[in-house]
């Protein structure tokens, strides 16, 4: 057991106990002390009239023995005191009175994006939540049973009903920081199916910055609000006006006190302009820039004064050409089709029931023809064909009835891999030289997807009408798929997200192997469609495959994390504030402390007398 680095609670029955060990290591400073005075011979010259007094000297000094001396020399006997009530001081001790006791206590630690304020000098709000969590699960009985949960907008269940509480300690100083966004109301409920299922009393700590009602359980709030100096960059962005580079950016003051320092915007690693702003409690102000032009991939806002929250002093503002692709679906009327295409991020959807509509000056990015076949193919533009007949591009040939389609492992991905439906009638495609076969009946290729000339080309030669794919949860994952591949919005739909939000990275090449470059440096590889959790780390990401490269930033959710004033939560009696102990009692250090005060100064008395 190291007990210079751990805290411990040694508890006297419900009545006394000491929150630190630590301390019992000085007991080692009191054998040299006694030392000292074992040691140490004090004479006193003296005249004498007669040599007849030597046999009173004899007397004293055989009296004067180290252990007499000892019993008598009271200086020694007040140092050792002082040792003892400074060595007290520092164990915490502490007097508890009253209170339920609880077998079961079910800790929640809040570690979202607000958690990051800075509570005093030195700890974070989440560093403050640790502390008394910690503190608090000391001061329990053993054998308590301890429930751990960390909530970075979902609840996780870090620690069920273990009552070690070394082990309790450690799973403790393992939450990190995160910079998610959520309502931590939602852990009420994942509280109460945990006690729920303990089946017995217990006892629920939230420690949270955020206004929250327990409802009907059983515990206390643990407030860790504060306030201070606190402004943030909420967005930068950019257009192009003119030939020149408009930039545009929102700061605002989410402290108790009025906000003035500088702005600086970056161009690249380039420091293009500064400016300074002073803003009131609560005030938003929009800045404008204007440059030459671009130097980089990126433009990055950043004020300069040091506040109680830095995370969001920073903002990234990845540049990229407009991702929106415009979409013409020409159909009768396909509800499923529409609403599957809906959910393809930065998409516009443009309708039409007549191919004659089609114009040689339209500009879409992807044209679907739907049971429709056009006079003439559009001469740009993505093409996708539902149930078409045999044209310029590709061969349609009569099917059958009744098939079982499946999918073609390779050419699709590890979500469609497993995909089966049947069909009631269908035709076959005779798949063309540029093309991959994604969809099969008894081998017959019923989709495909390819490329020609620069163009991306798809069909499905079956009717969704006439098949139960519509109905089943893969028919909006292929349709995904394929719009994804074949308007190329990248591998991720937006070059710039807040922390929290769901960044999924996605490649028509579902073999080669995605590196994904964090802000800190480090390198990881993904497949297409995994998920990249930015709440991790704010700043720059890098991605690349192949000859494929793209960036993006993940940014501070300021507008639901950034404001520290203090909430309003209430007069409820289960709120307890994050500076006060979480065990009703009476700390005993300052008496110790005082004690101490009243003992040196008895000793200095002693001295001047000359004792």
């Amino acid at each position: 057991m190291n007990l210079v680095n751990e805290k411990y609670y040694i508890r006297g029955g419900d009545i006394m106990g000491f929150t630190n060990l630590w301390p019992l290591f000085l007991l080692l400073t009191i054998p040299p002390v006694i030392m000292l005075y074992v040691l140490k011979r004090k004479y006193k010259e003296e005249v004498i009239s007669s040599s007849l007094l030597w046999k009173e000297v004899y007397k004293n000094t055989r009296a004067n023995t180290p252990w007499e001396k000892f019993k008598k020399n009271i200086m020694l006997l007040l140092q050792i005191l002082i040792i003892l009530s400074v060595i007290l001081a520092l164990m915490s001790p502490f007097l508890n009175f009253g209170g339920k006791s609880y077998k079961n206590v079910i800790m929640v630690i809040d570690n979202s994006a607000s958690m990051n304020t800075l509570y005093n000098d030195k700890n974070t709000r989440l560093d403050q939540a640790k502390t008394l969590a910690k503190e608090y699960l000391n001061s329990t009985k053993d054998g308590t049973n301890a429930y751990v949960i960390s909530y970075d907008s979902t609840s996780n269940l870090l620690l069920n009903g273990d009552f070690n509480k070394g082990n309790a300690e450690n799973i403790i100083d393992k939450i990190k920081s995160t910079y998610a966004s959520g309502d931590i109301s939602d852990v009420v409920s994942f509280v109460k199916a945990i006690g729920d299922g303990i089946g017995e009393g217990y006892e629920a700590l939230v420690f949270t910055d955020k206004e929250i009602s327990l409802q009907d359980l059983e515990g206390k709030i643990v407030y860790l609000g504060n306030s201070g100096l606190n402004a943030s960059v909420d967005n930068v962005s950019h257009k192009f006006v003119d030939n020149k580079v408009k930039v545009i950016a929102n700061v605002t003051n989410n402290g108790d006190s009025l906000y003035d320092g500088d702005f600086s915007l970056y161009n690249g690693e380039e420091l293009a302009a500064v400016e300074n702003i002073s803003l009131q409690i609560g005030e938003t102000k929009t800045l404008s820039f204007e440059l030459d032009s671009i130097n980089g991939d990126y433009l990055k806002g950043e004020l300069s004064r040091k506040d109680i929250l830095m995370e969001d002093n920073t903002y990234y503002h990845v540049l990229s050409e407009n991702k929106v692709k415009k979409i013409l679906l020409v159909t009768q009327e396909n509800v499923f089709l529409e609403k599957a295409f809906s959910v393809i991020e930065n998409t516009e959807i443009y309708k039409t029931n007549d191919a004659s509509n089609i114009s040689s000056t339209d500009d879409f990015d992807l044209y679907i023809f739907d049971n429709i076949m056009p006079e003439s193919i559009p001469a740009k533009g993505s093409l996708l064909f539902i149930n078409p007949k045999s044209n310029e591009l590709f061969n349609v040939l009569k099917g059958g009835e009744i098939g079982q389609a499946t999918a073609v492992k390779g050419s699709v991905s590890s979500y469609l891999e497993d995909t089966q439906f049947t069909l009631s009638e269908y035709n076959t495609i005779e798949t063309p030289y540029y093309g991959t076969n994604i969809l099969t009946v008894d081998n017959n290729s019923i989709g495909f997807k390819g490329e020609l000339n620069d163009r991306k080309i798809a069909a499905l030669s079956f009717d969704l009408h006439s098949s139960d794919f519509a109905l089943k949860k893969e028919f909006p994952i292929l349709v995904y798929e394929l719009g994804e591949d074949l308007i190329s919005t990248g591998m991720v739909y937006s070059n710039n997200f807040k922390a929290g939000e769901k960044i999924v990275v996605k490649s028509s090449d579902y073999e080669s192997e995605i590196n994904v470059t964090y802000p800190n440096g480090e390198i990881k590889g993904i497949k297409s469609g995994d998920e990249v959790h930015g709440e991790k780390a704010l700043g720059i990401y890098k991605l690349e495959q192949n000859d494929n490269k793209e960036s993006f930033s993940v940014n501070f959710p300021t507008s639901s994390e950034s404001n520290t004033s203090v909430a309003a939560v209430g007069e409820n009696e289960n709120i307890v504030n994050g500076e006060n102990s979480l065990k009703s009692g009476i700390k005993l250090t300052p008496l110790f402390i005082l004690l101490s005060i009243i003992i040196v100064a008895i000793e200095w008395i002693f001295y001047k007398k000359g004792n």
